[in-house]
């Protein structure tokens, strides 16, 4: 390979590390894949940084020792204790079981 050559592929690696830290940076602070956006900046370079940038929030994660479920009737999301077998939506007041109780009938 000449020098040339090797000079571009080093460019072009170094660029794309850049944009995907960059990425993975913008992804992180917007509840999004890290990993994933990372590889979109890498392959992608700036055009990856820019859709990073015009992509939505993500749902943020519930808090430890919660889990997040969606209230059947009104769609509103809420957190729930893990080991809580029914809960009343905030929302609409409906009272219903947690995805894992469902399971377990």
């Amino acid at each position: 390979m000449s020098n040339e050559a090797l000079g571009m592929l080093v460019t072009f690696g170094f660029i794309g590390l850049v944009c995907g830290l960059i990425s993975m940076n913008i992804a992180s602070n917007k509840d999004r894949s890290v990993g994933g956006f990372f590889a979109v900046g890498f392959l992608f370079g700036p055009l990856g940084v820019l859709a990073t940038v015009l992509v939505g929030r993500g749902e943020p994660r519930a808090p430890q020792g919660t889990r997040a479920v969606t209230c059947p009737r009104c769609n509103a999301r809420q957190n729930v204790a893990k080991d809580q077998a029914d809960y009343e939506c905030w929302q609409c007041k409906l009272v219903s079981l947690t995805p894992a109780a469902n399971r377990a009938r």
